[in-house]
């Protein structure tokens, strides 16, 4: 989460490369130098800062209409874990949920077991134990009013999962949203599922004697699927949430609270990618966020030959990142805004691309990684909480505007946000903020 995987499709998913390989590729430290010391990891997630309390209920579905296409055993079809966050009456008593379930049966996997002990260092032992917290709390009641709660189907980033994610979850939460946030299998670092299985991210492996023109239309071809399939994934949740929010089942606590004429895909770096296909894709999605998911040197969004783009309105959040060292020449950079810049002008009335300027923000801080390699210094600390709460801002207001239909001056009167330059589109003309 530390490393620039914003560059993740075109450049990786077909590679295979691992996410240690890329976090050589950034001057951010990686959390196990960090935490040489004898003292136990301090890890801290922000407070929710809306009224709602957090519940999280966890589901195993299958999509029966499509195949797994990495599993040798036949007949066997896309399987997915999906978290329900919920809001709660304020204050519920109960037992705090872990802040990762599962991760002990992942830490049983040696391979799992390796990558996490890489990725998160000394803090992982405390993760697997339970040692560290969410703010939801188990089995508890959904709130009674309002009668329903408007949906975001969440996806995660290439190599991580949802839960990497808990700050941000849990602050929407906490404003009155239920969110979906799918585990993406394949593509999260691992997923376990209730009988114990535990899935791996995949990583291909390229044939040998590839031409420079085979080596990258297989990446273009692989990452294509790639984004396919993880844009099927939000619509088979979609319809899944549909099919049971009319359903009496009793083992459904959320049965009638879902408001599904008021729905949101959101995703951050390959998940911002998932997120704005699958609302190509699927109108039934009113609005769509990418966050830092853009892929240069190639596009902004994905493009799929039968559609003709977005059917809702798409903020595009972006991180600047002027100044740090690119895989690409800059002739294609330059391209790249130019492809990005069409396709937010095709993008419908109340769409934004807003570009964060804060100091310190780079494309992990829509995560909780920035908190969990503070360790407790205060002034890193300060930094990673002022740019979390920054994004959340943006990812609040513009979902508030189209799923609440509340009026928005963060997005629509630029002097109140001095740490970004925002660019609406559809609109007569175009305006800027920030410097």
């Amino acid at each position: 989460m530390r490393n620039r995987t914003f560059i993740f499709m075109l450049l990786i998913v077909s590679l295979g490369s691992s996410l240690a390989e890329l976090q050589s590729q950034t001057s951010v430290p990686s959390e196990s130098a960090q935490t040489t010391s004898t003292q136990p990891p301090i890890f801290n997630l922000l407070d929710p800062s809306g009224p709602f309390g957090i519940g999280r209920v966890g589901y195993e579905w299958i999509d029966n209409a499509r195949s797994d296409r990495y599993s040798s055993a036949p007949g066997t079809h896309r399987d997915l874990m999906v978290y329900l966050w919920y809001p709660t009456p304020p204050r519920a008593a109960g037992v705090a949920e872990n802040y990762w379930p599962g991760a002990k049966q992942m830490d049983a996997n040696p391979d799992v077991h390796h990558n996490m002990t890489e990725e998160f260092g000394t803090l992982w032992p405390l993760i697997v134990s339970g040692s560290f917290k969410s703010h939801a709390i188990e089995s508890a009641p959904v709130a009674k009013a309002p009668k329903q709660f408007p949906i975001v189907l969440f996806s995660h980033g290439l190599g991580s999962t949802s839960f990497e994610y808990t700050s941000l979850i849990e602050d929407l939460v906490s404003h009155g949203y239920i969110i979906a946030a799918i585990e993406h299998t394949y593509t999260a670092a691992a997923v376990v599922f209730p009988d114990g299985r535990v899935i791996p991210a995949h990583h291909d492996s390229e044939p040998a004697g590839l031409s420079p023109e085979q080596r990258f239309k297989r990446m273009m071809d692989s990452a294509a699927l790639e984004i396919r399939q993880g844009a099927e994934d939000l619509i088979f949740v979609q319809n899944k949430l549909t099919e049971l929010n009319k359903s009496q089942a009793q083992n459904f606590p959320l049965a009638g609270k879902l408001d599904l004429n008021r729905t949101a895909a959101v995703g951050h770096s390959a998940g911002g990618a998932f997120a704005t296909g699958a609302c190509q894709l699927d109108a039934r999605f009113h609005a769509c966020l990418s966050l830092d998911g853009e892929m240069p040197p190639a596009m902004a969004f994905p493009e799929f030959p039968e559609t003709k783009g977005f059917h809702q309105p798409v903020l595009l959040l972006e991180v600047d990142h002027t100044g740090e060292r690119m895989p690409f020449s800059p002739a294609q950079y330059s391209e790249f805004l130019e492809k990005e810049k069409a396709q937010l002008s095709l993008c419908p009335k109340g769409s934004y691309d807003i570009l964060l300027k804060s100091p310190g923000l780079f494309h992990g801080s829509f995560s909780d990684y920035p908190l969990r390699a503070a360790n407790g210094d205060a002034t890193k600390v300060e930094s990673a909480t002022h740019n979390l709460r920054l994004t959340q801002s943006f990812t609040i207001a513009f979902l508030d505007k189209y799923l609440k239909d509340q009026r928005e001056p963060l997005l629509d009167e630029p002097s109140q946000s001095p740490e970004a330059v925002i660019t609406p589109y559809g609109h007569k003309g175009n305006i800027s903020s920030g410097n």
